[in-house]
Parts: C-alpha cells; sequence; structure tokens
C-alpha cells in the first residue's frame, strides 16, 4: 500500500477497503493434503489392525503347528531312521558272521541296539530342531511387530507432515495480514493528519 503524503493519497486511503484476511493458495493446498491424510488414515488402520490381529494369531510357539519344526524334524526323523535301519542290517549280519551265519537272539540283540542307538542320537537332535524353530517363529512375531510399528509411524508422521505445512500456512498468512493491517492503520492514520492539516490552512 502506497505511503500518504499526499492529499490525493490521503482520500485514496480513506476510501480502501480495510485488508481482510485471506486464505493462500499454498494453505489451501496444505488444507487438501491433511484431509487425503487423514482419509488415507482408515486404510492404513485396516492394514494395521489385520497385521495385529495376524500377530495375536500367532499366539505362542507351538511345535504341532509349527511348518517349521514338522519339516525339520520329520526330515531329521527319517534320516536317522534310515541310517539306524542300516546300523541294525549290518550289525545283524556281523553278529550272524561271528555266530556261524545263522540269525538267534544275540544277532536280533545286536541289530536292536544299534538301531536304539540312532534312535537315542535322534533324541538328543530334537531339542536343538526345537529351539531353531521357536527362533524362527521369534523372530518371524518381531518382524511382524516391527512392521506394525513402522506403519504406526509413518501413518502418524503423514499426518504431522501436512498438520506442519497447514500450520506454516496459517502462520505466513496471519503474518501477511498483520503486516496489511498495520500498514493499513498508519496510512489511515497519516490520512486523517493530512486532512485536518488540509481544515487548518482552510
Amino acid at each position: 500500500m502506497a505511503k500518504v503524503n499526499t492529499m490525493r493519497a490521503a482520500g485514496a486511503a480513506l476510501r480502501a477497503a480495510a485488508p481482510r484476511y485471506v486464505t493462500s493458495a499454498a494453505t489451501k493446498k496444505a488444507y487438501t493434503a491433511l484431509k487425503n491424510a487423514y482419509s488415507n488414515q482408515n486404510s492404513m488402520n485396516k492394514r494395521i489392525r489385520t497385521n495385529i490381529q495376524r500377530l495375536y494369531a500367532l499366539g505362542d510357539f507351538d511345535p504341532n503347528k509349527s511348518a517349521y519344526y514338522q519339516s525339520a524334524y520329520h526330515a531329521l526323523k527319517d534320516n536317522y531312521r534310515r541310517a539306524g535301519q542300516a546300523d541294525m542290517e549290518n550289525a545283524a549280519a556281523i553278529a550272524a558272521e561271528n555266530s556261524g551265519g545263522y540269525g538267534n537272539s544275540y544277532a536280533a540283540s545286536a541289530a536292536n541296539q544299534a538301531y536304539q542307538a540312532k534312535m537315542q542320537a535322534l533324541a538328543a537332535k530334537v531339542p536343538e530342531v526345537y529351539s531353531a524353530a521357536e527362533s524362527e517363529f521369534t523372530n518371524r512375531k518381531n518382524n511382524l511387530a516391527n512392521v506394525i510399528a513402522l506403519q504406526q509411524q509413518a501413518q502418524q508422521a503423514m499426518i504431522d507432515k501436512a498438520r506442519f505445512a497447514v500450520q506454516t500456512g496459517q502462520a505466513l498468512d496471519k503474518a501477511r495480514y498483520e503486516a496489511a493491517k498495520y500498514a493499513d492503520s498508519v496510512n489511515r492514520n497519516n490520512a486523517a493528519w493530512w486532512w485536518k492539516r488540509y481544515y487548518a490552512s482552510t
């Protein structure tokens, strides 16, 4: 707004309308972004709720429900059974050869001992399989919990960013309005002074 330094400018200042608060295009755009952020919150909340339900559905570790455990355990069991069967046949053959080539209780006992030794070795390995499966299960739960936390953080960050843009726009709009209002007040005061000066001289 031009400074008042003539009677003509004084008249223009007094006739001018008072400044109005104007919401800038940038602030309007920020409002739209904030509205969209809250709209997107609904769909993101749905994804978060789905993951939370998945997390609770996992419950506690159960080897009977663990595909990882069942697969590893049965593979290990099959390997040890095959090895036990082979050891049993070898032990029976050696025992029979040592006893004159006839199958007898000594050969059967030796075969059974060889097989049981493999089964005991299998039993000793089971805790390792259980521990590995439990660790895999815990990692899956932790990873899912981390995904949920990241989704929640991203959701809040999106809203905070949009809200900050609105607040910044509002602050700038207010600053422009206050500056215009102050300039208008100064000009009106100057205009009044010019008119007083004019009337005093007539």
